[in-house]
């Protein structure tokens, strides 16, 4: 059964804005160490299509959820095949059980200019 559903766009330069004025500051808000070490191993586009791709994953899950949650409490890492997953804190743990949500199911999509995600919780 379907709980909540959750999608997110974001313009890819709008990621680029934030990280040339915030830098390393709006990279630890919002992206988790593991994700911000995927993404340095990466060049410039390519790491800003990654940043961009998380930031909207980690949007569609608060929404799919109704919030209750922060930036660090969303991990998006990436299967060997490249199919997005989530590992999740203790407090969104919480959240889930509370909410009676079993899983959530994520997609991320981009070309040039935007990154979109969707998620859907069961």
């Amino acid at each position: 059964m379907i709980k909540g559903i959750g999608i997110d766009i974001i313009e890819i330069k709008r990621v680029e804005k934030a990280l040339k004025k915030w830098g390393k500051l709006f990279e630890k808000r919002v992206f988790t160490q593991k994700e911000r070490e995927n993404a340095s191993y990466l060049r410039k586009k390519a790491k800003l299509t990654y940043l961009a791709g998380r930031f909207a994953a980690k949007e569609a899950v608060f929404k799919s959820l109704g919030g209750g949650i922060s930036w660090q409490d969303v991990e998006i890492l990436t299967k060997e095949n490249g199919q997005p997953y989530l590992t999740l804190t203790k407090k969104t743990k919480e959240v889930l059980d509370k909410k009676g949500i079993k899983k959530i199911l994520l997609t991320i999509s981009h070309n040039n200019d935007y990154a979109i995600a969707q998620a859907m919780a069961l």
